[in-house]
């Protein structure tokens, strides 16, 4: 009994001491509720809202700009990891556009000018400037270099699912590799030339960021860090359950509710 209450006592400091290193530094209240979030290199955040505006936020929570869309669509996603430019994906126009790092819009694209390419429902930007395309139709992974609209890459998607049964949910590019959330089947992994290579077991993801070697997401009130090269998992209870997207930058975490922002050190 007294090694069992030993136990215990060990578990509640050890709680105790991890609850101490989450260190509040600013809360935002949101104007919109939050629909995506992105975050580039040096901190910066990018929050599409429901109202389909997109802004821009400084590290320490700061509003630095905003962009309206002429045309009102809220983009599926949006993507700003290169820092100079933000990619942004309209599904139902299947449309995407590029900022500028004060938001200031290029002109839009149509994914049905892209070879091969009749509707998707994802997309996303890749390291090499071209773009990924999930093709509905074809169902196949096309990568599009966006000077000339052709495929440079395609991969059938058929023969790489084990569970026919498919629910694609969320696409990003990370360290040469690009990396789509299915529901039904895991998170599938690609190498920059769209060739398969593996399936993490990691399921009912709309969202999904990176910290190093890292992917991180929000499931069950924690946030889960996923080693992508050693597949070792841990665990980190959050503040508030509210939470539905995180992102990380050096020892900041960035977490977001429907209607706020919150950013916290861990020491």
């Amino acid at each position: 009994m007294k090694h069992s209450i030993t136990f215990i006592l060990l578990i509640a400091i050890q709680s105790f001491a991890l609850a101490q290193d989450w260190k509040k530094i600013e809360s935002v209240k949101l104007e919109n509720q939050v629909n995506q979030v992105s975050i580039d290199r040096q901190g910066n955040l990018y929050i599409s809202s429901i109202n389909r505006s997109i802004d821009k936020y400084d590290s320490n929570g700061v509003f630095q700009s905003h962009y309206s869309p002429p045309k009102k669509s809220t983009p599926r996603l949006i993507e700003a990891w290169q820092g100079l430019r933000v990619f942004a994906f309209y599904k139902d126009f299947q449309e995407y556009l590029f900022l500028d790092r004060f938001l200031n819009a290029s002109e839009r694209y149509s994914i049905n000018n892209q070879e091969g390419v009749s509707y998707t429902n994802l997309s996303t930007i890749a390291a090499d400037n071209n773009i990924w395309v999930l093709d509905a139709q074809g169902f196949s992974l096309k990568k599009i270099d966006i000077s000339n609209s052709e495929a440079i890459s395609e991969t059938n998607l058929s023969l790489v699912l084990s569970n026919k049964a498919y629910d694609f949910s969320f696409i990003r590019e990370y360290q040469n590799l690009l990396f789509i959330s299915d529901n039904k089947n895991g998170v599938l992994i690609f190498d920059n030339l769209g060739n398969y290579l593996e399936t993490l077991p990691i399921f009912n993801l709309n969202f999904f960021s990176f910290l190093d070697t890292s992917l991180i997401y929000i499931q069950n009130g924690n946030i889960v860090y996923f080693d992508i090269y050693t597949k070792q998992k841990k665990e980190v209870s959050l503040p508030d359950p509210s939470y539905t997207f995180v992102l990380m930058e050096n020892k900041r975490v960035f977490l977001f509710t429907r209607t706020t922002l919150d950013i916290f050190e861990l020491n």
